[in-house]
């Protein structure tokens, strides 16, 4: 296989999120690096093993209690124990590449913890929709001329769930299993906002809890940062990269592109609190740039990902 010759050492450079790709770029790919996640719910409900290490032990136990703490503080000490059970309940906050929908599910799910459980059904509803009608309105002219758009040209048609759901998944943005589901997110939406006695007795917490569940777990399908076959495969530092040929497909171009760095196969993150995602970006501006370009399975070489550069830090 042809190899991408590295320069000698140099000083990396911070890579900005969205650069897009350029002359001299064939030996790089782009990795998601403005997401979002949420996994203290995952630690609250890790059962703590009595043939675990003591030090092991004594570990979890301190994290459990620092995310307990963390949500007293955030919610406040009022039914502090419903709202340390809500939260749990909830799961872990999807991994999504960020793409506008992550602040409002955000204060979706807090409006639960917090214990305002129908203002979290309406909103995980409202949400799945505004969600629905961005990526038909931001994908639509990439598919003018694709047999499913005459469905959704029209403005009152955005209004329509089911022809939404049915052109997404005609134009390959939806599998089978996540279109269902998203029509399932619609009934949930159509029994909170048009009355039924189901919710007569005041307390929406199920239905809420079922409505943002199952966003979530939509999200994470629609704008996952990693995992996908179609879109992405696994490389160097243990992160997953989006496929050369796949970076024309109008979903990947307008919303995992955008939420990306370029990079090498030298690259580093470093964690850094004022970045998007956490993390800041490091990278080698000369790597490949006098070589023959890189497959998909020549920059996955592990071998590659030795930098033979200097990093400032």
């Amino acid at each position: 296989m042809g190899s991408a010759a590295r320069p000698p050492s140099s000083r990396a450079v911070k890579v900005e999120i969205g650069r897009q790709r350029g002359d001299g770029d064939d030996s790089r790919r782009f990795t998601p690096a403005a997401i979002t996640f949420d996994t203290r719910a995952h630690t609250l409900t890790t059962e703590i093993k009595d043939d675990w290490e003591e030090q092991i032990q004594k570990q979890w136990r301190t994290n459990q209690s620092h995310v307990k703490e963390a949500i007293i503080y955030q919610f406040g000490i009022e039914d502090f124990e419903q709202k340390i059970r809500d939260f749990t309940d909830l799961g872990v906050a999807p991994w999504s590449v960020v793409a506008l929908h992550n602040f409002y599910l955000a204060q979706v799910r807090n409006a639960f913890v917090s214990g305002s459980y129908y203002s979290a059904l309406l909103g995980a509803c409202g949400l799945g929709e505004r969600i629905l009608n961005q990526l038909v309105l931001t994908l639509r002219d990439d598919y003018s001329s694709h047999p499913a758009t005459k469905h959704v040209a029209g403005k009152k048609s955005l209004d329509d769930w089911q022809k939404c759901v049915r052109t997404l998944k005609e134009w390959g943005v939806l599998d089978e299993e996540t279109a269902r589901d998203y029509l399932r997110l619609m009934r949930m939406r159509h029994a909170a906002v048009h009355y039924r006695s189901d919710l007569d007795s005041g307390d929406a917490r199920d239905a809420a809890l079922a409505a943002v569940v199952l966003l979530c777990e939509l999200v994470q399908r629609i704008f996952s940062p990693h995992g996908r076959d179609e879109n992405y495969f696994p490389g160097p530092i243990g992160r997953s990269y989006v496929r050369r040929d796949a970076e024309a497909i109008p979903f990947v171009k307008h919303f995992i592109l955008p939420a990306c760095v370029l990079v090498s196969p030298v690259y580093r993150f470093v964690a850094s609190a004022s970045e998007p995602g956490g993390f800041a970006v490091y990278d080698d501006p000369e790597y490949g740039r006098s070589s023959p370009s890189l497959s998909d399975d020549q920059f996955a070489e592990p071998s590659r990902a030795s930098p033979q550069v200097q990093y400032p830090f």
